[in-house]
């Protein structure tokens, strides 16, 4: 964000200091997998793939949905799971030869959604552009292993060690994902869990490092601080 900063608007690098936002941690390791499998109808052998956000453009879905098509070759007992608002009928479409391996949840409660990170097996963020990336920093507090696009945003609040990166072709005009590239990142993880299961506790300890609100809230002090002396 700072190097975008300076390249559009010309700042001086020494004139800016950025702060991560923070998120409230809400982990709850006490969750049985099996009994929310059970309380959503999820079948136990199925394989969660979770997209959470609004459903536009920017986000990338419909690569992922496209993406998806090529991840139930490889494994059929996969779902794909939508949990936001947006344009319903045309990711429908998109999807419509595969409709019965995508769920869609519409808006959920915090509570619901991070039961649903709590089930799934991997988290996708496939945005075109992403000036934060909340989505991925809760996917992190929820230990979720994740593959993601390096854009904006996304790209400094994860890094190799908690998520595998998709990069962005970028034209004069418009922004592409390679379909190919993003289904077969997801197709790895499913087929080694145990490096699944290292990206999502990888990714626990940088939220904890560096997202939870009390660090936010240490690193403002810090700022405060720092233009009173």
């Amino acid at each position: 964000m700072k190097d975008v900063l300076c390249r559009y608007y010309g700042l001086d690098k020494i004139k800016i200091s950025v702060i991560p936002n923070g998120l409230s941690d809400f982990l709850n390791t006490s969750i049985n997998r099996k009994f929310l499998r059970k309380k959503w109808n999820i079948h136990p052998q199925e394989k969660i793939i979770l997209f959470a956000g609004r459903m536009d453009e920017m986000k990338g879905l419909s690569y992922l949905v496209k993406a998806f098509k090529r991840i139930l070759i490889a494994f059929p007992q996969s779902r794909l799971v939508i949990a936001g608002t947006g344009d319903f009928n045309k990711y429908l479409q998109e999807g419509q030869d595969v409709c019965t391996r995508i769920t869609y949840t519409g808006l959920l409660e915090k509570k619901q959604l991070y039961e649903w990170h709590s089930l799934s097996d991997i988290g996708v963020a496939p945005s075109l552009f992403e000036p934060f990336g909340f989505v991925a920093v809760e996917m992190m507090m929820q230990c979720l292993p994740i593959v993601a696009t390096n854009t904006s945003g996304l790209n400094e609040v994860i890094d190799d060690t908690c998520a595998l990166k998709i990069p962005l072709t970028k034209y004069p005009d418009k922004v592409n994902i390679d379909m190919d590239l993003l289904a077969e990142k997801i197709i790895y993880l499913l087929q080694n869990p145990e490096k699944a299961r290292i990206l999502g506790k990888n990714g626990r300890k940088r939220y904890e490092k560096m997202y939870t609100s009390d660090v936010f809230g240490q690193k403002m002090l810090r700022f405060y601080h720092s233009l009173i002396e």
